[in-house]
């Protein structure tokens, strides 16, 4: 006569424990992205924290809410999960929100999954803990394309699908080793690639000059600002703004410190015209 299962306990619970697992790896990717933005890079190789030390950044993911951006899978409404998130200085102090996305081998035009995720200031892409790998709980392991956004620098993408499973493994945009899908698609500063700055209008790319210019963003968020009640060029917005270039809290079209500059040189000296458009390399 044949015995069930279920009149020993212990092998049932061992069962069903495997039966977990195994669904529970099935749809489970973690990973360690590395990136840094130019605007808020510094020379000591860190970038600053001034919204998070200013109290500007916002508790939750603020993509869902911009222009010209779509979460996918279970992507959005991501937040810290507690105030001491932003408590935290140092080089693991958050400088800013950012999104990870995945896409499939085969279909590079089309976002499989999406994470909102926070920034250190030391290029670690990190969890809403502020500490664990960025975890996707409904994707498969697999290989993926692997691309990080930020709201005002341009979005990269590594060239090649990676192998994504349970155990984190480390994405380094910013090692110069690592192949990037398109044609410069990052700044490169020594041994150290940074996405470049300056996207205030959302349209995937970077123009100082010309039609549908950034420097115009800049210009009419400082203009249209409720304090600016005089309607000077010189007039600081402060706060959490897609034209604030270099992430220091403060938005400025004329005067010291200002954000046009930044846009100015990256086109004029990086590359001889001030009308030269960068294009985000993702599809």
């Amino acid at each position: 006569m044949r015995k069930s299962i279920f009149r020993k306990p212990a092998l049932l619970l061992a069962l069903l424990a495997a039966t977990a697992f195994q669904l529970h790896a099935q749809t489970d990717v973690r990973l360690s992205p590395k990136v840094f933005l130019k605007g808020p890079l510094q020379p000591n190789g860190l970038m600053r924290d001034d919204l998070r030390a200013k109290g500007y950044l916002p508790a939750s993911e603020p993509y869902s809410a911009l222009a010209n951006f779509q979460h996918y899978g279970d992507g959005g409404g991501e937040a810290i999960s507690g105030p001491g998130v932003f408590s935290v200085t140092g080089p693991n102090a958050i400088v800013d929100w950012v999104v990870v996305e995945l896409r499939s081998a085969s279909q590079l035009s089309t976002p499989i999954a999406t994470h909102a995720a926070l920034l250190q200031r030391d290029g670690d892409v990190v969890n809403v803990d502020g500490v664990s790998p960025v975890r996707f709980l409904t994707v498969a392991p697999g290989a993926y394309h692997v691309s990080v956004r930020h709201r005002n620098h341009l979005g990269v993408m590594s060239a090649a699908a990676l192998n994504l499973t349970n155990d984190a493994i480390l994405v380094d945009f910013s090692d110069p080793a690592l192949p990037l899908f398109g044609t410069n698609a990052c700044a490169v500063n020594g041994n150290i690639r940074a996405l470049w700055l300056g996207d205030s209008n959302r349209d995937k790319k970077v123009i100082y000059q010309g039609p549908n210019n950034d420097t115009f963003s800049l210009f009419s968020a400082v203009m249209s600002a409720p304090g600016n009640v005089n309607l000077h060029q010189n007039y600081i917005v402060t706060g959490y703004s897609l034209a604030d270039n270099n992430l220091d809290g403060n938005t400025i079209f004329n005067g010291p410190n200002n954000d046009r500059n930044f846009t100015f040189f990256q086109a004029g000296l990086g590359f001889g015209a001030l009308n030269y458009i960068l294009t985000e390399q993702v599809p």
